[in-house]
C-alpha cells in the first residue's frame, strides 16, 4: 500500500474515529477491502469465508465505533484483527490438515546455505548454456544473440544481417534443438 496509502488510510481513520459517520466508514471499508481480500485468500482459498468475516471486521469495526481510539497503524490494527478472525473460523470449519514439507517450503526462505547452493547451480548452468552456444556456429551463435540476448525480432535480425525472416527463424530452430541435445 506504500507510503501515500498509509497517509491515506490514516486520514480515513481519523476521519472515522472522530466523526463516527457512516460516509467514512464506507470510505474506508472500500480502502480496506481489496488488500484484506488478498490477505484472507493467502491464508485460505475459501472466498466466501474471507468475505464472511472480512464484513464481520467490519460490522465490530461499526459497532465498537463509539469506543475506538485514533491509532497510528490502523492498517495493522485492522489486518491483525481480521487475521485472527479469519484463522479462528477457518479452524473451527474445516478438517486440521497435517504440515508436510511442501507446506513448509510455501511459507519458509532458504537458508543461507540453500541459496548459496541455488546460486553456485545457477552459475554452473549460465556456464554450460554459454559453453553450449560457443559450440554453436558463428551464425547461430549470432543470431541466437541478437534474438535472445539483444531482443530483437526476426525481421529486425532480417534487416542488420540481410538474411530472410524463414532463413533466420530455421537457424534460430535449428541452434534451440542444437542447445537442447548439448544441455541433456
Amino acid at each position: 500500500m506504500g507510503a501515500r496509502g498509509t497517509a491515506e488510510i490514516r486520514a480515513l481513520w481519523r476521519a472515522f474515529v472522530n466523526n463516527r459517520s457512516e460516509q467514512n466508514f464506507y470510505a474506508l471499508y472500500r480502502q480496506f477491502f481489496p488488500y484484506l481480500l488478498s490477505i484472507g485468500l493467502k491464508i485460505t482459498a475459501d472466498r466466501d469465508l474471507v468475505k464472511d468475516v472480512l464484513n464481520q471486521q467490519f460490522l465490530q469495526l461499526w459497532q465498537q465505533r463509539e469506543t475506538l481510539q485514533d491509532i497510528e497503524y490502523p492498517l495493522t490494527y485492522v489486518t491483525t484483527s481480521f487475521r485472527r478472525k479469519l484463522l479462528k473460523e477457518e479452524g473451527t470449519n474445516s478438517i486440521v490438515q497435517e504440515l508436510t514439507d511442501e507446506h513448509l517450503q510455501l511459507y519458509t526462505e532458504p537458508s543461507p546455505e540453500q541459496a548459496s547452493l541455488h546460486r553456485e547451480a545457477d552459475v554452473l548452468l549460465q556456464q554450460r548454456i554459454t559453453n553450449a552456444i560457443q559450440r554453436l556456429s558463428e551464425r547461430k551463435q549470432l543470431l541466437i544473440r541478437l534474438k535472445y540476448f539483444e531482443g530483437l525480432s526476426y525481421a529486425e535480425i532480417a534487416l542488420k544481417t540481410g538474411l530472410t525472416e524463414r532463413t533466420i527463424y530455421n537457424k534460430v530452430h535449428e541452434a534451440i534443438k542444437e542447445l537442447r541435445k548439448e544441455l541433456n
